[in-house]
């Protein structure tokens, strides 16, 4: 029964995905800009957010990364617990240390990229 679930979880997915595609031009004038961006001048954990989504919608992959590497890394984080639910496959680590390596290595991208121009694609 479970399995069925994840099924239509991931037809539901790939249904939301074409759906942005077909709406891709009007994401990014629906958007708000970011609120701590415009008040502080820094950038927050989610600001490149929708252009990191719609460069992956696209097939750019690296621009994407640039923008927000979350985006790229909770992509494939999804992807891969989909598949293990689905065919009962251990893919992703169970281990903590990994998880604790991943948030600490995005945390400080995210504090050196307000201090390091080249690191991120925010500013264009």
């Amino acid at each position: 029964m479970k399995r069925n679930v994840y099924i239509f979880l991931f037809i539901f997915l790939i249904f939301f995905v074409f759906t942005l595609l077909l709406t891709l031009d009007y994401w990014p004038n629906i958007i708000p800009k970011c609120f701590v961006l415009k008040t502080t001048g820094f950038y927050c954990p989610g600001c490149g957010g929708t252009r990191a989504l719609i460069c992956l919608l696209e097939g750019r992959f690296i621009t994407s990364f640039k923008y927000n590497p979350a985006v790229i890394i909770l992509s494939i984080i999804i992807a891969f617990a989909l598949i293990e639910k689905i065919f009962n496959k251990k893919i992703l680590p169970k281990g903590l240390a990994f998880w604790v390596v991943l948030i600490v290595l995005l945390f400080i991208y995210y504090i050196l990229r307000n201090f390091i121009p080249t690191l991120s694609l925010n500013a264009l």
